[in-house]
């Protein structure tokens, strides 16, 4: 899975093709996470907020369902945000967990622990736009109820993020070529589902 900033990332380069730049949008991109607010949620916590599902096709067709189901639930700047976090986690395993894996392996690194390397290195990623978010998610303290998570717990969880002290790019593994792709990749499926109209 994609660290918050890489999905904030693409959720960012996604934004400035739709004109999207907005509180609710970025709440609702990290929202899914919120879980995680005191270390890493217990499994069921963290497949109820992403809606997940094993198999990545079931998950697509979940979240979309979710989606269309939720529309009139929901602001749908931050319905836009929470589904493009979600569809990025799903593109991300899809398309690139495995290539950043064999990258890692390449590094001379053991195969049972690959994950873990790669996992620490996600984490290091930063851009420096990210300084711009932050400061649109500290504007406002609206929050929502969505799934397993609370207004409260969502609020607590914009809150760590706005003020995480990474402030460079110390990722190794992960790169803007790979982003972009990312970003691309994710834009070109949620246009492709209605999502964006």
């Amino acid at each position: 899975m994609p660290s918050l900033m890489i999905h904030i990332k693409v959720g960012y380069e996604i934004g400035k093709k739709i004109n999207l730049n907005s509180y609710n949008y970025y709440l609702g991109l990290i929202a899914p996470d919120a879980p995680n607010l005191h270390g890493f949620a217990p499994k069921i916590e963290r497949w109820t907020a992403h809606i997940r599902e094993k198999d990545l096709n079931d998950w697509r067709n979940k979240l979309n369902e979710f989606y269309f189901n939720n529309q009139e639930n929901y602001n749908k700047e931050f319905l836009i945000g929470y589904y493009i976090h979600i569809l990025t986690d799903i593109i991300f395993d899809d398309y690139f967990y495995f290539d950043i894996r064999k990258k890692v392996i390449q590094d001379n690194i053991q195969e049972d622990i690959a994950h873990d390397v790669m996992s620490n290195d996600i984490n290091n990623y930063y851009f420096e736009e990210y300084q711009e978010v932050k400061d649109i998610l500290e504007s406002s303290n609206l929050g929502y109820n969505i799934n397993n998570i609370s207004s409260e717990l969502l609020l607590s969880w914009k809150d760590k993020t706005t003020n995480r002290n990474i402030t460079t790019n110390e990722s190794k593994y992960i790169t803007e070529e790979e982003i972009l792709e990312l970003v691309n990749q994710v834009y070109k499926e949620t246009l492709m589902n209605k999502i964006l109209v």
